[in-house]
Order: C-alpha cells, then structure tokens, then sequence
C-alpha cells in the first residue's frame, strides 16, 4: 500500500459478498468474514481516496462458478432458491465501473440481490436473522 501511496496511483477490489449485509444461520462464519471484508474495505476506501487509489468491495450474489461445489454447499441450497446465476464476465464489468466512479462497494446480480443487500435497513435485526434462519434451515 505504501507504494501506491507515494505514486498516488493504483486500485484495490477486494471480494466480500451480498452475505456481507446480514447474520446468516448455518453460514454464520462465512457471513461473518464476508462483513470483515466489507467493512474494511469502505474504511481503505475512507482512508485513500483524496490519494488517487481506489478501494473497491464487490458484493456478488450467486455466480456461475465452481465456488458452491469447491465449498461442499449442499445442493438444495444451490439447485432451489430459483436465483440464476450470474455470468462472472458480468460480475468483472460491473466491478470496473464502479472502480472507475470510485464507488466504495457494488452489489452486482440486479435488483434481487440489491433487495438482499438493503433489507437489513428496513428490517428489525431479531426479524431479519429469524426469516433467514426459516430459509436456511429448509435447505441446510
């Protein structure tokens, strides 16, 4: 980081996830580091952007990868919650603009995922772990 700050130059995209806005029962750790990652990387962004270096956190939905097999997520959780997956070229495109505008974070994946991103806003924090618990509890 030093580096870039004496060139006043360079760009940082560190990946969180939409589970970065919410508790999340049964993922309850990978939330968890997710929100780390979120809330470090707006803190980066506060830190260096009066100093020519942009700090991203990109918060993807669900994204055609290997990622659900890779962490053994059982297939009820990936197969039924009718969400498509999103191509990872699309993912990246969205993630460069908004480095480009310096944005501190960006929920890629549409309107869904920008409703699972906001919805800790609106919601009493008991309700909101409790609904998401019911669904995961479904699947788990």
């Amino acid at each position: 980081m030093q580096g870039r700050r004496q060139r006043k130059a360079g760009s940082i995209i560190n990946v969180a996830s939409i589970a970065a806005f919410q508790p999340m029962p049964y993922l309850s750790m990978y939330a968890a580091t997710k929100a780390f990652v979120l809330s470090f990387s707006e803190a980066l962004w506060a830190e260096n952007k009066d100093l020519g270096i942009g700090v991203l956190c990109l918060c993807p939905g669900p994204t055609e990868s290997d990622f659900f097999a890779v962490a053994e997520f059982p297939q009820s959780m990936t197969s039924s919650s009718g969400q498509k997956l999103v191509p990872a070229a699309e993912v990246v495109r969205d993630a460069l603009k908004a480095l480009e505008k310096n944005e501190s974070n960006v929920v890629t994946g549409g309107i869904p995922n920008q409703i699972i991103a906001n919805m800790p806003r609106l919601m009493p924090r008991e309700l909101l772990v409790k609904s998401v618990e019911k669904v995961f509890r479904a699947k788990a």
